[in-house]
């Protein structure tokens, strides 16, 4: 009887011990799910923020496209929309949401080109480069634009790492950047050696299918100052 009654109580005490874990595990079940939810909010809001920002960012953008298109062909007052628009695109590659800054920011690059403006130009590309959210593409266009624009100011093994780097991304601009290479390989006293990998550069550019007509043009010129009718 008193083996029994021992029994049964140990019973109740390891079913109150289960009830009691049941409790705990169910708070903490609660608190994580809880924990998804405002985290998933937060997430959706965050979304709907970028998403909304960057409405607002894409319609300013064709504001400032549209000022430059409408007065394409009136010399009077293309300066004044010129500068509106380059306004405009410093605003949004300033403060603009990810997806849209960096297209605002090639353009007020080219605007600065365009006034002789190279290191306002060289600022905005590297900014480009270096924003990981923007497309690859891009990027690569930014790398070339910039690498062109040094040409005549960074060293030439500077030049040909930025330019290799390029080419072994891979994409579109492979060809233009083996076009470099090419020529900084053909520089005043070059080797026999750099002028065989001008040539081996140059070719494939000629054969390459990312090659436009001028390109290969180009490419053909410059394999006949080697010798070569390519």
């Amino acid at each position: 009887m008193a083996d029994d009654l021992i029994q049964e109580l140990e019973e109740e005490q390891r079913l109150l011990h289960l009830r009691k874990m049941a409790v705990r595990i169910g708070g903490v079940l609660a608190a994580v799910l809880v924990l998804c939810a405002i985290a998933g909010g937060i997430w959706g809001w965050r979304q709907h923020t970028l998403h909304t920002a960057q409405q607002v960012a894409a319609g300013r953008y064709y504001e400032g496209m549209q000022l430059l298109n409408s007065t394409a062909n009136s010399a009077a007052v293309s300066g004044d929309a010129q500068q509106k628009a380059a306004t405009i695109f410093s605003d949004i590659a300033q403060h603009g949401p990810q997806g849209v800054r960096s297209y605002a920011a090639m353009y007020l690059a080219e605007l600065k080109q365009q006034s002789h403006d190279s290191a306002a130009a060289i600022t905005l590309w590297r900014q480009v480069v270096a924003d990981k959210t923007t497309d690859s593409s891009l990027r690569s266009m930014a790398q070339y634009l910039l690498l062109n624009a040094q040409m005549n100011t960074a060293s030439k093994d500077e030049l040909k790492k930025g330019y290799t780097a390029l080419v072994q991304a891979g994409g579109s601009w492979v060809p233009l950047a083996e076009e470099a290479l090419a020529v900084l390989n053909l520089h005043p006293g070059a080797t026999v050696s750099e002028k065989a990998e001008a040539r081996r550069l140059l070719k494939k550019v000629q054969t390459s299918p990312d090659s436009g007509d001028a390109l290969r043009e180009r490419a053909s010129m410059l394999l006949q100052t080697l010798g070569d009718a390519g």
